[in-house]
């Protein structure tokens, strides 16, 4: 072993330091190695040296490298794959857990809950999988890891190359592509062409391990337990324990069929039998986040007309919060739908005429066991929506209960809606209803019409939708790619779905050219000029890219009037106003959206931005510094509250904030931090300004030409700043409009003849 393990070292020498041997099996044996060239843990896998000289090489690297396209939160991804001096190998992570075999030896058998759990993951995996025509063929508990409380399932494609590359049944080697105790009847007789259908059985095994603590069949040799996988009928699962529930031995036993054609046709299908059959049992145990159980549900709810809803004879709440909904289903990676479903409900409430605060400022109140009657107080609310979700495959449930906000007293019984995922928007249509009917709001007809109307969606394109709306929430350079990735593919399964294309045009405002952000935005109305969301897309895109004044305000405008609550609507709109000088409408548009949304640090900056542009300068600096108490990183604050400083005269205190940015957003660079220093040296605050301008602007890769303008208007060379406002111009630059105020930039007063045409140019008002 020694020898072998010496001859691996070398022939893996320059790609990765192997450590030492942490597994073997029939066919492999791994290794713990470190990844010299990205310094990471893995797992070296190693097939013995008898196996690999039967198979063709190039053949086996070829068919792995399939294997390697699959992505998925329950798939283990394979990382590299090769022949090095004759030796076969394939490289996974190294997982920090434990495989489900070593839990079944420790523990023996698993509770009910917990095996569904996993085999719901499982079955995710082997879906996802099986849809890209890839049939893993040696599903097992040795194959699947737990870590951080889910299962991945390794060795995807492994089988697949095994057998290409040699032959199913390796006789010169006494190997068999595939395990015994969990290998399908048609599987054991050799057949090539085996299917997704041979995966369920083999995860029909697995399940009946984990529930009995054995396999369904054992026999003293391969060839026996074979047979009477072929012939044999299922051992009774409440035989051995009669508390098993009748459901799951029933569908244990359809996954262990002996045709194919008489088991589950997909993995998912067998997932489903198990988790729709405890729905009832699960939603009976839910609790809501801050308070006690409020009411059983018996049963699956059939979807009622919202009107039914009772009405009880108390005062009538104009004002509302919906809290971040409980998690039903337990599981981190459903947590995009459940955000998607505290969205979809604030915009449904919100286009129903419900005066809802905004879902930036109630996400603070996530998990937070704080008393309703605070709550409230803190959002000025009158009521709490507190809401709960739970989905099972394909089917959807949501419960909702008003609360009080002085009383905590839950007004009516809690509404309940479920239904097929397919019919999620309709479900958030009736919930709506039911919530405005317990609070008394009269609807107007055409509301009433809207939220009677039935609405399907495309289940993946919405569920890729909702994964697009979690990254694009979180605002930066890495999500921004992953959401317009969500967003295309949704695209993708429903070309006409028109909130993910308002998703698209709204990544390419922030992160694309001024072509891209117009397509998408154009594309956008055109599907659907009637969602509030698309025409905000529009205006963003007209606004920030277009420089289209009077279009980007009647999208504004279009948005709000669909959606009077539309918060970032609201306040982006007032932005819009200030850069045409418009500043008692900007003022009263960024205040209701501070209405809306109290706790939105974004509208705090935006606000102070208003004060700066009135020369309200003290003002701005009290409110730009409570931001930044809040968030000491907040990129568009700490900007702000540079210019504001300035603008009141607060010059050490600007260079404070410069070194801060250099520091913070710069790593610590050298040549920016010398030539403020030598600056000041040479002649205090505008020298400092003037060779740190001049350096930024030798240095593109540190600032872009706004900036630089800026950095020279507050040394007070009128020449240059006038020179790199041209070339922040030229360059299209999105900053650039909010920093041309008609009073003038630093040094160059409004009036100024070429800075009256920069301005005329960008058709801005004298």
């Amino acid at each position: 072993m020694e020898e072998q393990l010496d001859h691996l070292k070398t022939a893996l020498a320059d790609r990765y330091t192997i450590e030492r041997e942490i597994g073997s099996g029939g066919m492999a044996t791994v290794y713990l190695a470190e990844d010299l060239k990205h310094r990471r843990k893995v797992a070296v896998k190693v097939l013995r040296p008898e196996l690999a000289a039967t198979l063709g090489a190039d053949r086996f690297v070829r068919e792995i490298e399939i294997a390697a396209q699959l992505s998925h939160p329950h798939i283990l991804p394979l990382y590299d794959s090769g022949e090095a001096a004759g030796v076969l190998y394939y490289v996974m992570p190294y997982v920090e857990g434990e495989s489900l075999r070593e839990r079944l030896d420790r523990e023996g058998k698993l509770g009910v809950d917990e095996v569904i759990r996993l085999t719901d993951e499982i079955a995710a995996a082997l879906s996802y999988a099986h849809e890209r025509g890839i049939v893993h063929r040696d599903v097992k508990p040795e194959n699947v890891m737990l870590t951080g409380g889910r299962a991945v399932v390794a060795d995807f494609g492994i089988a697949r190359a095994l057998r290409v590359a040699g032959a199913e049944r390796l006789t010169g080697t006494g190997f068999a592509v595939g395990t015994p105790a969990y290998m399908s009847p048609e599987q054991a007789m050799g057949q090539a062409d085996v299917d997704a259908r041979s995966d369920v059985y083999a995860l029909g095994c697995v399940v009946y391990e984990m529930v009995a603590g054995r396999a369904p069949f054992e026999g003293d040799t391969p060839q026996a337990l074979l047979a009477k996988h072929a012939v044999e009928a299922v051992p009774s699962l409440r035989t051995t324990d009669p508390q098993v529930p009748l459901f799951l031995e029933r569908a244990v036993e359809r996954a262990l069929a002996k045709s194919p054609d008489e088991r589950f046709q997909a993995a998912s299908a067998f997932a489903e039998a198990l988790t729709a059959e405890t729905v009832v049992a699960r939603v009976g145990k839910k609790r809501w986040p801050r308070r006690a159980v409020v009411g059983a549900v018996a049963g699956v709810v059939v979807a009622a007309a919202w009107g039914l809803s009772t009405v009880l004879g108390g005062p009538g709440y104009e004002r509302l919060a919906v809290l971040p909904p409980a998690n039903l289903m337990n599981d981190p990676e459903q947590e995009y739908f459940v955000q998607g479903v505290h969205n979809a409900l604030i915009l449904e409430l919100q286009q129903a005429g419900v005066e809802v605060i905004a879902r930036r400022s109630v996400m603070q109140y996530e998990d937070m066991q704080k008393p309703i009657r605070e709550i409230a107080s803190e959002l000025a609310v009158d009521a709490v929506i507190e809401a709960s979700v739970l989905r099972a495959a394909d089917s959807v449930e949501i419960q909702v209960q008003v609360v009080d906000g002085r009383t905590e007293e839950i007004v009516g019984d809690p509404i309940v809606r479920s239904g097929e995922f397919r019919n999620v928007v309709t479900l958030y249509r009736e919930l709506t209803g039911a919530i405005a009917s317990e609070i008394q709001l009269a609807l107007t007809p055409q509301t009433e019409a809207r939220l009677a109307s039935p609405r399907a969606v495309n289940p993946q394109a919405y569920e890729a939708y909702l994964k697009g709306q979690s990254h694009w929430h979180r605002f930066t350079p890495t999500d921004m790619d992953q959401a317009l990735e969500y967003f295309q593919q949704a695209l993708l399964l429903d070309s006409t779905y028109a909130p993910a294309q308002a998703g698209i045009a709204l990544v390419r405002c922030f992160w694309g050219t001024t072509a891209q952000a117009s397509a998408a935005a154009q594309q956008a109305l055109t599907l659907d000029s009637t969602l509030a969301e698309v025409q905000y897309a529009v205006a963003m895109v007209r606004f920030w890219h277009e420089w289209d004044w009077e279009g980007g305000e009647a999208a504004f405008r279009r948005a709000i009037e669909i959606n009077p609550n539309y918060a970032e609507a609201r306040a982006y709109y007032g932005n819009i106003l200030l850069h045409n000088e418009r500043r008692e409408e900007a003022r009263a548009q960024i205040e209701r959206a501070l209405e809306l949304d109290p706790f939105n640090l974004l509208f705090r900056a935006m606000n102070g931005y208003l004060l700066c542009s009135e020369r309200r300068c003290a003002e701005a600096i009290e409110e730009l510094e409570a931001v930044l108490r809040i968030e000491p990183d907040h990129v568009l604050a700490n900007i702000l509250l540079t210019e504001a400083y300035h603008l009141n005269g607060n010059y050490d205190e600007v260079l404070a904030q410069i070194r801060r940015h250099i520091r913070t957003y710069l790593a610590g660079d050298q040549e920016l931090q010398e030539a403020l220093d030598r600056g000041y040296a040479e002649g205090g605050y505008r020298a400092a300004m003037l060779r740190y301008a001049e350096t930024l602007a030798a240095r593109p890769d540190a600032a872009g030409p706004v900036e630089v303008a800026s950095m020279y208007a507050m040394a007070g060379d009128k020449e240059r700043t006038l020179e790199w406002l041209e070339l922040a111009y030229e360059a299209h630059a999105l900053r650039l409009p909010g920093n041309l105020h008609a009073s003038g930039f630093g040094p160059v007063p409004g009036d100024d003849p070429r800075y009256q045409a920069l301005r005329r140019r960008m058709n801005l008002p004298p």
